[in-house]
């Protein structure tokens, strides 16, 4: 692909590698949202930059990403796809959120303390 036709930005993946963005991704990054929107993306400043989870992964602009660090294809798939209940909660354990599922469909999380 042409330099010209290069989108301006990737993903970087949790285990350091990047791909290209889906069409999804480039539409959310692409929305105009008001500042403080919590819904706004989130675009990392450097390669290095880690998430609030710690986690490498999150998108950037395609010039920080550091050189010889190949781009695979964008997934055919929408890799943000909503997330239902069951989804959401298992998605939340993943992470070591405690999670507490109550009597009326609702859920709580509680938050673990800091070391």
């Amino acid at each position: 692909m042409p330099d010209a036709d290069l989108y301006r930005y990737v993903y970087v993946n949790a285990d350091g590698t990047a791909r290209e963005l889906h069409a999804s991704e480039r539409q959310y990054l692409e929305t105009e949202f008001q500042g403080g929107d919590g819904a706004m993306p989130y675009v990392k400043d450097t390669y290095e930059e880690r998430n609030g989870w710690g986690e490498l992964n999150g998108y950037l602009k395609r010039s920080e990403l550091p050189e010889g660090i190949p781009i695979a294809e964008a997934p055919a798939e929408n890799p943000n796809r909503p997330m239902n209940r069951e989804d959401t909660i298992a998605w939340l354990r993943a992470k070591g959120v405690e999670v507490v599922e109550n009597a009326d469909g609702s859920y709580t999380t509680l938050a673990k303390p800091r070391r």
